[in-house]
């Protein structure tokens, strides 16, 4: 089989702003790639559709550049097009960003190809260990005219309609600081009562004496863990900041490597790894990464898009969560991914055993969205 062609759309929709500690997210955007064979089978990889505030429209150019590497290339090479292309380019294009996203996707579509050839789901064909797994919903953001009540309220229907037995909220806000952040955090866990499991994501927005006040104010109010609470590459701080931390530390969802992964394991500034498929570039090296957590004792709890990261985090036994963003944190979300992916009752996810990623893009929604 050989690759005969990568083709690259870019889609854009408006919805209403949401932010996080250090940025803003405007209109929704989605980037696919599919890859084609010349045995008619085709595989389909995205980056986006939640959250997507990253510059998509520049992405098609780099699938072009890297096509012109892959035609009559064998797409189920997935590991070695991911060692040729990622680090083997590291000269050319650098360790990471926008463009071993790009090859995240296309990695991905290869994947789907593996998959739809071996008459397997990507989710066993990575080891296929968990058969659901639990969620914790994304949300909690800050935006215009949320104040308290519309936060509880939010989260409130998310126990009580979506079924969450898990939910984050958002901290880290410059412009209001600690005390206004511990705030939410006490309303949050007086919406949510006791039995639901509350975590905490500030995005990388504190410093580390900002980041210990939280670690030392969270446990009052049971937060199970505190997610990027530090750019990620200080990991001295990851490391001090953990060890006076009863609160687990999660991070990971902006590391493109498996160095950053491995150093900051060897500086012991982790508990949980939000490792990203369209992240780091594609499936093979977030197994790698989700190895190596295992081999430390840690788990995983992919960060993004969960139709991607579902096949990743239940695919091994350590796979805490799935991130979970709901129709509410955009409404277009609800019609855009086919099937839609629902919580059962105890909060949990079931994987489907069907051929590739198991999910579809809605082309009819889409198509009408094309802006590349």
């Amino acid at each position: 089989m050989k690759i005969i062609d990568i083709t690259s759309e870019v889609f854009e929709w408006d919805r209403p702003g949401i932010w996080n500690g250090n940025h803003f997210y405007g209109p929704g955007r989605l980037h696919k790639v599919s890859v084609l064979t010349d045995e008619g089978i085709s595989g389909i990889g995205w980056n986006g559709g939640t959250a997507a505030e990253r510059p998509l429209s520049l992405m098609p150019g780099f699938v072009e550049y890297y096509k012109n590497l892959l035609l009559g290339q064998d797409p189920t090479n997935t590991s070695e097009m991911t060692d040729n292309l990622g680090e083997g380019l590291i000269k050319i294009l650098g360790p990471g960003g926008l463009h071993t996203q790009a090859l995240a996707a296309i990695n991905i579509a290869c994947w789907d190809i593996k998959g739809k050839i071996e008459g397997k789901s990507v989710h066993q064909l990575l080891g296929g260990a968990q058969k659901k797994i639990k969620t914790y919903i994304a949300g909690g953001y800050y935006a215009k005219n949320k104040g308290i009540p519309e936060l509880q309220a939010e989260l409130t229907y998310n126990v009580e309609v979506l079924n969450a037995t898990a939910v984050k909220i958002k901290i880290g806000n410059k412009e209001t600081g600690f005390k206004e952040d511990m705030k939410r955090v006490a309303a949050a866990r007086a919406a949510i009562g006791n039995e639901i499991q509350l975590l905490v994501d500030a995005n990388c927005a504190c410093d580390l004496d900002t980041a210990k006040l939280f670690a030392q104010a969270l446990p009052e109010f049971d937060v199970y863990w505190f997610e990027e609470p530090l750019p990620i590459h200080d990991y001295e701080g990851h490391k001090e900041l953990r060890e006076l931390s009863s609160i687990k530390i999660a991070t990971g969802e902006n590391g493109y490597t498996e160095s950053h992964f491995k150093t900051l394991i060897q500086h012991q500034g982790v508990d949980i790894l939000n490792v990203d498929v369209t992240i780091v570039p594609g499936y093979d090296t977030a197994s790698k990464i989700t190895q190596m957590a295992k081999k430390s004792g840690l788990t995983i709890a992919p960060h993004g898009c969960q139709e991607i990261q579902l096949p990743l985090a239940a695919s091994v036994d350590h796979g805490e969560f799935l991130e979970y963003y709901p129709p509410e944190v955009d409404p277009l979300r609800g019609n855009m991914f086919i099937p839609q992916m629902k919580l059962d009752k105890n909060g949990f996810v079931h994987i489907s055993d069907q051929p590739g990623l198991g999910f579809e893009l809605n082309m009819e929604v889409l198509n009408p969205l094309r802006v590349a």
